[in-house]
């Protein structure tokens, strides 16, 4: 019995410390987004929130994640897949596998609006944030780190342009290829001569200005991508993902050269 009795103990001290350290790290993501949004409206808003959410993640105590009707751990009676159950108002498990334009309540579409993206996680963030369960029970503090945890992920993926492409060609069954099949010898040679530029750059303003251009590049190609996306030409939304990886690359490449010669 002793021997149960400091296993147990064991666990629980494991379980606590990685929640803690989970709910650090979802706090500083959500408080850095959080800044102007009144805490009365966003407690409102919220309201609307718990409709859509998928629940039920594979882990030691959780069951498995089927296609079959949902049960509440801890009521144990059936709910729809909510974020909460409608009975006892228990944080439900998470379901990783839940589509991200589902999770966050937008049509699963290329073209979305930033900002009304950026207030629907507020509000995700404000329903399931770590701080909101300290006082719940164990499973609830795991299942609001793991709610937030999803939530910032699926909020990055859609917010940046050529991750919310490469989720898109994913829910179709497809990827960006690694080699350079996707690209034409004309593309490849001038990304050649572009990284070539960069290394004969010597100056702040040379960079800048090339930095600049290829800004301008990527900013037409979201645009482009927008349209193909909505035709569902997944030829062609692959190619010009493809582009933009290589256009950002050249600018990774260039703020590392803006640094060393800030540094030197």
């Amino acid at each position: 019995m002793r021997r149960i009795t400091r296993i147990s103990c064991g666990y629980y001290r494991n379980s606590r410390h990685s929640f803690e350290h989970t709910a650090a790290a979802v706090r500083g993501l959500y408080t850095s987004t959080l800044k102007s949004t009144p805490f009365l409206q966003l407690e409102n808003e919220t309201q609307n929130i718990f409709q859509h959410l998928c629940s039920q993640q594979k882990r030691a105590y959780a069951p498995n994640t089927t296609a079959i009707a949902n049960k509440c751990w801890n009521c144990k009676k059936e709910v729809p897949q909510d974020m909460t159950c409608s009975h006892c108002h228990h944080l439900q498990d998470v379901n990783s596998e839940v589509n991200y334009f589902e999770l966050l309540q937008f049509p699963q579409s290329f073209a979305l609006e930033t900002s009304a993206l950026t207030k629907r996680f507020r509000q995700l963030q404000s329903v399931v944030h770590p701080d909101k369960f300290s006082n719940k029970s164990s499973r609830e503090q795991t299942n609001s780190a793991d709610w937030s945890s999803l939530i910032n992920k699926a909020y990055k993926t859609l917010l940046i342009p050529i991750e919310r492409g490469q989720y898109l060609l994913k829910l179709n069954g497809r990827q960006i290829p690694q080699d350079n099949s996707a690209l034409d010898k004309e593309f490849l040679m001038e990304m050649m001569e572009r990284n070539e530029e960069v290394e004969e750059a010597n100056s702040k303003k040379e960079l800048e200005e090339i930095h600049e251009r290829l800004s301008g590049e990527l900013h037409e190609k979201v645009a482009v991508l927008a349209k193909v996306f909505a035709d569902n030409n997944l030829e062609k939304a692959t190619s010009l993902l493809v582009e933009m990886k290589y256009l950002l690359s050249i600018q990774k490449t260039i703020k590392n050269k803006l640094q060393s010669l800030m540094g030197s």
